[in-house]
């Protein structure tokens, strides 16, 4: 009897125990069918989320450049990329000279918070970081196509990351300025003797000054907006430019020449704020990246062609004499010495300069 009543009471236990797990399986199960059930809604939208999930903002950026601007046509196509692609979840308000009339107080204002993103010139950065004064040797990219090569290799990626080191900075992408000719008021440009003694104004830049010593000029330090004056009066002779600036900036009323030298290359590069772009979702910096780069691109496809629009212009001008260096081996071994210099104070360079070379095959 004592056997039974034991017997009835394990059974009695087992019961029960079974009985519990069951109840936990149970649980278990309608836990899991609830998280998964809240995932799939979560990806209806797509794998990253659905835009209702995602933030709302505005992006400011800013340059120091008029309305109709090669930069602002670089930030329009950003905003455009940006904005279609995020259904308006995401806006881009463009400043052009209206934010701050000074790069460097762009920068800076982009650091501390003030601003989302910069367009700025390469120059601007170098009192940040020198390694972008590399892009100021004259005569270092052969042509447009040989460029875009050396942009897109760990050339253009070793510049980008020393600039995103600089505190609170991220550079995610390259613009331009353009290819740099000479142009002149009265004296034709075609060959490395015609440069003698031409009173040239430069940007205020050493690499620039000593470059246009060893290419036999004076060179003039005068701030651009004292440029258009200087030349009516004969303080300088001559400036170094694009053909779109120069013409939109009235400057085709007082020269009369231009030498299609493609001597240097003014960059520039897109800057932001290194924290404020790390705390958007993943998926935004993604998009953000990419339309910079895409932007980029085509202010640099889009000043090519505008500049060869206006070469063949002006080629046809009244008044107006269009050439091309006729001794470009000549010009290239005179600037020899801006190599030497710059090399020397900078021995990393040598480096990017092997991956420059490479690509010129």
């Amino acid at each position: 009897m004592v056997e039974d009543g034991i017997n009835g009471i394990i059974m009695l236990s087992d019961e029960k125990e079974e009985l519990s797990m069951k109840k936990s399986f149970l649980a278990i199960m309608l836990t899991l069918c609830l998280v998964f059930g809240m995932t799939a809604c979560g990806q209806g939208g797509g794998e990253g989320g659905s835009d209702s999930e995602l933030p709302s903002y505005t992006i400011r950026i800013a340059d120091v450049c008029a309305p109709g601007s090669a930069y602002d046509h670089g930030t329009a196509e950003f905003k455009k990329i940006v904005e279609e692609a995020t259904d308006g979840r995401v806006k881009v308000n463009c400043y052009h000279g209206d934010m701050t009339t000074d790069e460097i107080e762009g920068i800076e204002m982009v650091q501390t918070g003030n601003l989302e993103m910069m367009w700025t010139s390469l120059g601007s950065l170098n009192g940040f970081t020198p390694i972008t004064d590399i892009m100021q040797l004259p005569f270092l990219f052969d042509d447009p196509e040989h460029l875009e090569k050396c942009l897109d290799s760990e050339f253009g990626e070793k510049i980008l990351s020393e600039i995103s080191a600089v505190d609170n900075l991220e550079a995610i992408a390259f613009h331009e300025d353009g290819w740099r000719y000479v142009f002149t008021t009265d004296r034709k440009v075609s060959k490395l003797a015609d440069m003698k003694g031409l009173k040239m104004r430069s940007m205020m830049s050493e690499m620039l000054v000593d470059m246009y010593k060893e290419l036999g000029a004076v060179p003039l330090s005068i701030s651009y907006s004292e440029l258009y004056t200087s030349l009516q009066t004969g303080m300088v002779e001559a400036q170094d430019n694009g053909f779109v600036p120069t013409e939109s900036d009235g400057f085709t009323e007082v020269l009369k020449n231009v030498c299609v030298s493609n001597h240097f290359y003014a960059g520039g590069v897109v800057v932001v704020a290194d924290d404020w772009l790390e705390g958007l979702p993943e998926e935004d910096q993604k998009l953000i990246k990419d339309a910079a780069k895409e932007a980029g691109k085509a202010q640099r496809a889009y000043l090519l062609e505008e500049n060869q629009k206006l070469i063949d212009k002006y080629s046809k001008e009244d008044g107006w004499t269009v050439t091309e260096i006729e001794d470009k081996d000549a010009w290239v071994e005179a600037v020899q010495p801006v190599y030497k210099k710059y090399l020397k104070a900078n021995p990393e360079w040598q480096e990017l300069l092997d991956i420059v070379d490479d690509l010129r095959k």
